[in-house]
């Protein structure tokens, strides 16, 4: 067996030069967090107007103006130096009130660039200048500049061949640019932000100081009308307030969550974990919504040195807030429909008309009550479209409601609810229904029937092979009269779907396996599409829709309601 063998080597300080440069590594990682530190420079020293300038994606050039504070001409040379810092006037750490309050970001870009820094302030007719490269000084000149401070980086990396060989291509590089400028313009509305790639402007914001409007300008007015606002509230010593987009406004990254702390974009990990369990149920798999989440509190409640380059705080009551924000965000996912916004495709407007004449369900009595629940507004029943949607009238829009979904939301509530709390006796079906069962599952089925009537389904055994089933939960099936609704809607379905769930609650060891379980019940009972219905059993089920936590989205976080507002509709006619 062959190996080296070990060399003992003496411990050494290493040369101010290659510490320079390894530190430079831990700050600048690529020409984003060049711009990052850049401009949150400029956010601390109170600019309301920054510019950034920056050429084939920022290996070239990158250039930073603002129009704060300035730095004075003899302390500019304490700017560029390792640990040095206006931003810790107490030396106390544990209350930062600053984005940056390290000292290392000029020094560290210096390292491994040309930097060149020019700044004035208001009580000075002139300002300085100076030029590094590669940590040395080459120029130190005076400067005509107005109050404020322009960096300019040019030749990035140079000088480190591994890391500018490890810089991806220039459009990713501009990519993760544009996203870092767009958080930081989220994160300060108050700012006027302006982005030029290559010439042409990418990003210009009004810095009014409004947060919506920001969010406008970087994402598009188009969400103008899918936008709720978070109801601002006070926890744990923290003022909280945002913007979520609408259920049918998502993303497939997460890299749209904006957390701002104190002013500074953030990802505390705990609180994101929150938020993302809150709003799982209500979106489909794998996308997320456009949040921005404003967090106030005192600078002690934070600790803002728990990450290298900054991307992560530690709030001290972290899971106490996400969890007010998480409850906020489901009350606004749960309860906002999605909205019709593609134009209609013509070419399907004659086999849609033949479904809605075929399914025999024509709005001529207008002499029926409105149907009023706590999650709509006050409706009026239309019709059933194509035996799969129902139509309403709101006092503003067209309600189209999945008349499945619909129901499997309405089950699988009312069966984890009977699950928590039994408060019903179980209903007594019209007729028993015999479910089937091989040698091999007739044990397994046995042991489960204790279970099972806890949820309200009793089974006895009946012959060798056959079990029958004599009750369910108090459950509207929807598919009757109003009066005497039948207590599930596909009967049929009953017993492969028990059979399915004493399989399933078998195999499942994870600790949602009870809810996911009821909630597959409820999908296989629940009315399909294609199926009539009575304007009685419409109505029972909008009503019953109505009254459920999350009547807009299914268990699985597919849409339930589409709402098709009148402005939509006067745009396609030109009324």
């Amino acid at each position: 067996m062959t190996g080296r063998s070990p060399v003992r080597r003496a411990i050494r300080i290493l040369p101010p030069e290659i510490a320079a440069r390894i530190a430079a590594g831990e700050v600048i990682e690529r020409p984003a967090s060049v711009v990052k530190e850049l401009v949150e420079n400029a956010l601390d020293a109170g600019a309301s107007r920054i510019r950034i300038d920056i050429r084939r994606g920022g290996l070239h050039e990158i250039r930073v103006s603002d129009d704060g504070c300035g730095i004075p001409a003899e302390e500019l040379p304490l700017a560029v130096q390792r640990h040095a810092t206006s931003k810790l006037p107490d030396d106390d750490l544990e209350r930062i009130a600053t984005l940056g309050f390290r000292g290392e970001a000029l020094p560290s870009i210096a390292t491994v660039a040309e930097l060149t820094i020019a700044s004035a302030t208001g009580d000075r007719p002139a300002g300085r200048q100076l030029v590094l490269y590669a940590g040395q000084l080459l120029s130190d000149e005076p400067v005509a500049h107005p109050p404020g401070t322009t960096v300019t980086v040019r030749r990035l990396f140079e000088n480190v061949p591994a890391r500018l060989a490890a810089a991806r291509n220039e459009r990713a590089e501009t990519a993760e640019i544009v996203r870092v400028v767009h958080r930081l313009a989220i994160a300060a509305p108050h700012v006027r932000f302006t982005l030029i790639i290559d010439g042409r402007t990418a990003l210009a914001t009004s810095g009014t100081g409004d947060l919506r409007a920001v969010v406008l300008e970087v994402y598009g007015t188009t969400l103008a009308d899918s936008l709720p606002s978070i109801e601002p509230c006070e926890i744990a010593g923290a003022r909280l307030s945002g913007l979520v987009t609408a259920p049918d406004v998502t993303r497939s990254s997460r890299n749209h969550l904006h957390v701002i702390v104190n002013g500074r974009w953030t990802q505390p990990r705990t609180l994101l974990a929150l938020v993302e369990a809150a709003y799982r149920p209500y979106l489909p798999r794998g996308r997320h919504p456009i949040l921005v989440v404003v967090i106030e509190t005192a600078p002690e409640l934070v600790d803002v040195n728990v990450h290298p380059a900054k991307l992560e705080v530690r709030l001290r009551a972290e899971r106490e807030i996400g969890q007010a924000i998480g409850d906020r965000l489901s009350q606004i996912l749960a309860r906002t429909p999605r909205s019709l916004t593609l134009e209609p495709d013509v070419s399907r407007l004659d086999p849609l008309r033949a479904s809605v004449a075929e399914a025999g369900n024509p709005y001529d009595d207008r002499t029926e009550d409105e149907i009023v629940t706590p999650a709509f507004p006050p409706l009026r029943l239309i019709g059933q479209v194509a035996n799969r949607l129902i139509l309403l009238e709101a006092p503003d829009s067209l309600l189209l409601v999945d008349q499945h979904r619909a129901h499997e939301r309405v089950l699988a509530e009312r069966l984890l609810e009977h699950a928590r709390v039994p408060r019903h006796h179980p209903v007594p079906l019209p007729e028993p229904v015999l479910i089937d069962v091989r040698p091999a599952q007739r044990e397994r089925f046995q042991r489960w029937l204790d279970h099972l009537a806890a949820l309200g389904f009793q089974c006895e055994p009946f012959g060798p092979r056959s079990f029958v089933l004599r009750t369910v939960p108090a459950l509207p099936g929807l598919t009757g009269d109003a009066d005497r609704p039948e207590p599930l809607a596909e009967r049929e379905q009953l017993a492969p779907a028990l059979l399915a769930l004493v399989d399933e609650l078998e195999q499942q060891d994870s600790d949602d396996w009870h809810e996911r379980c009821l909630v597959q019940l409820a999908c296989r009972t629940a009315v399909r599409r294609g199926r009539p219905l009575t304007r009685p059993a419409m109505r029972v089920l909008i009503q019953a829709l109505g009254e459920t936590r999350a009547p807009t989205v299914c268990p699985h976080g597919s849409p339930i309601v589409l709402r098709v507002n009148h402005r939509l509709l006067a745009n396609q006619f030109g009324w």
